[in-house]
This record gives structure tokens, sequence and C-alpha cells, in this order.
């Protein structure tokens, strides 16, 4: 059961990483609220839901949770008409400050000292009590979402975000606006981060510690898909679920989790953009050539 436990984080904690893939990789900008940002979904989206806060229907809280991170990370993004780079960097450490004193420290929504309960969605009247039924239905959001983010990046939107990333005056020149598609990527980072953080309460049956979702683990959220790249997005899900189990196989060594994040960012600084799965799609693009090539050379023969 440890194992679908784990594996059911994996796919959330990939959910959070697939947003901050749309901000760092496609908008060209960095992100240090991803943890705070996932962080106040789970307090907020759990206190709605919960019995001894306002009791509502496990969709609305979701949803309640999502709309409060896709708000907090447009406000975050509404002044890089003025500012990029390091300083919205520093506006996003902000943020992730500002959540911590604001949201983390409020005892009525972490439960304290006591324990509170966070119980299981019922979609369409399906119990998701059990671990594995949860982690179908995890599985199954994170496959949507990819494919969602699929969609996104080779529609006209996702072009935009792009080309802003390429070239900002290049984009202006051609009616795009900058300003507009950096507001978009990290809108659609916040929904991300939200939604991961509206499911982890159900996942854990209570708020999870906050020490999950403090500034530092901002950069391992961060580590995720700057090691993965930015080509695919199934690199970055592969990786979160690594990053996910590869801490608990190195507890038995007390290797602490923050060593695996820094090496992480120091592996993707050093790969470049496409990080890990650009390297892998190049190598099985490499090997199909060399297949293709080998049959090629079976089926032709030559004239004497």
């Amino acid at each position: 059961m440890r194992a679908i436990f784990l594996a059911t984080s994996g796919c959330l904690l990939a959910l959070s990483a697939l947003g901050l893939t749309v901000v760092v990789g496609w908008a060209g900008e960095i992100s240090l609220a991803q943890a705070g940002l996932t962080g106040a979904a789970v307090y907020l989206a759990g206190y709605a839901v919960r019995a001894d806060g306002w009791n509502w229907p496990f969709l609305p809280g979701l949803l309640f949770g999502i709309v409060v991170a896709v708000v907090l990370s447009t406000l975050v993004a509404l002044p890089t008409s003025k500012v990029s780079g390091v300083y919205l960097m520093l506006l996003t450490l902000g943020l992730q400050l500002c959540i911590e004193r604001a949201v983390f420290s409020r005892t009525d929504l972490g439960g304290g000292q006591y324990f509170v309960r966070v119980d299981r969605p019922r979609p369409f009247g399906v119990s998701l009590e059990s671990d594995r039924a949860f982690f179908f239905f995890c599985l199954l959001v994170l496959a949507g979402a990819v494919l969602l983010l699929a969609r996104f990046r080779d529609s006209r939107h996702g072009r935009a975000v792009l080309l802003v990333r390429a070239d900002r005056r290049a984009a202006a020149a051609v009616g795009i606006s900058p300003w507009a598609y950096k507001v978009l990527a990290f809108a659609v980072s916040g929904a991300l981060a939200g939604l991961a953080g509206g499911l982890s309460g159900p996942l854990f049956r209570t708020v999870p510690n906050l020490a999950q979702y403090i500034s530092f683990q901002s950069l391992f959220y961060l580590a995720i898909p700057v090691l993965a790249g930015f080509e695919s997005l199934m690199s970055v899900v592969a990786l979160a679920v690594t990053f996910t189990v590869l801490p608990q196989l190195l507890e038995h060594w007390r290797i602490s989790p923050s060593v695996l994040g820094g090496s992480a960012l120091m592996g993707g600084l050093l790969l470049g953009r496409r990080g890990v799965g650009g390297a892998v799609l190049d190598l099985l693009r490499a090997r199909r050539l060399r297949e293709t090539l080998d049959k090629y050379r079976g089926t032709t023969t030559v004239s004497p």
C-alpha cells in the first residue's frame, strides 16, 4: 500500500511540476512560489470541505482552491510588463513568503495540534476510499492535464507563449501581447498547483505537514522541470514520480531530499533547456533511424 501512496503523491507532484514547465520552459520566467501555491490550495480547499470548516461538497471546495491559486499566481505576474527575469523571480519568492505568513500560520486552517479529517470524494457515486481507487483517479486527472497541455502547446495560444519567450519584440510586432501571454502562463501554472493541492488533502485524509510547502520546497519543485527539460511532458511526469520515490529509498542512507533537489538543479543547468527528456528523445530518434537504415540496407539488392 505504501507504493500506491507514493505513486499517487508522485502524480500530484507531477501536476504541480507541469505548471512550472509552462512558466519556466514555455514562458521563460522563473517562479519560486509553486510550493506555496500548492500548499495554499491544500489548506483552503481542505478547510472548505472539512466538517469543522465550511463543509462544502468536494467539487466546489476543489474549485475554490484552484481559483485562489490562479488569482495569487496571476497577481504576481501582473508586473511582467515592467519587470522580468530575476526581479519577477524575487516577486514570486515574496509571494511564497506571504503565503507562509498569511495561510500556513492559521491554526484554524491547519488544525493546529488537533487531527482534522479530510474525506475523499465520491465522483458520480464512485467510492475512492481505497488507496488504489484514489490512485487511478489521480492518474486519470494527470493524464487529462497532460493531454490538455499538449493541445495547448500546439494551439495558437501555446505557440504565442513560446514566441514571447523566444523574442518579446518579434511577438509584439505580429500583434501578440507579451504581457498577456505571460500572465496566461502563470494562470495555467496556478491552476495546476491548485488542482494538485486540492487533491492532496484527500490523499493524506488530513491536512499535510506545512514543511512540504515552505519556500525551500519551491526549489525542489523547480528542479523537476529543469532537469527533465521542456520538450517532453512525460519526462516531467516520470521525474516527478522518481523524485517522490527516491527520497524514500535513500532514507536508509540518511541522504536529505535537499541534496537530491540541489543536484537536480545543477544537472539541469548543465544539460541545458532540453534536459534529460531531450537526451532520451535524441537516443530514441537515433535508434529509430539506425533501425530504418538497417532495414533499408537489408532489402536493397545490388545488381550485378
